[in-house]
């Protein structure tokens, strides 16, 4: 992977580790106590869920075994993938309205912090 799109892995996963710390906590697994993140593959990243543990490919939009979220995230790391890997805004494109989404279940202030972190590292556009 270019050095671009590693930068912009670490900050979709300091992206991650946000939303897994406030109201919901989407992208954390209690039991497990882990958070999900993206990891670094050779031409490609991998996503590494939360609760599984296991490292899903993201080859499509279908479901991958081993990711245990719903549909709203499924789009969402579609997004962050599409963004991580050609530097184009994403959000929102893979279904479910992204970061703006009014169906997460998080409190006001909750995604307003989230759409600023997602602003700060670029995902979103200013």
């Amino acid at each position: 992977m270019r050095k671009s799109q590693v930068e912009r892995m670490n900050k979709v996963n300091e992206l991650i580790e946000l939303i897994s710390s406030i109201d919901r906590r989407f992208f954390y697994s209690r039991s497990k106590d882990k958070v999900a993140k993206f990891i670094e593959g050779k031409t490609t990243v991998f996503y590494i869920d939360d609760y599984t543990q296991e490292k899903i490919h993201l080859r499509s939009v279908c479901k991958d075994r081993g990711f245990s979220h719903g549909g709203t995230l499924w789009g969402l790391i579609h997004d962050f993938k599409e963004w991580i890997i050609t530097g184009k805004h994403a959000n929102g494109k893979n279904g479910y309205g992204g970061l703006y989404c009014p169906h997460w279940g998080y409190s006001e202030e909750g995604m307003k912090k989230v759409q600023e972190k997602g602003e700060e590292i670029g995902f979103l556009k200013s």
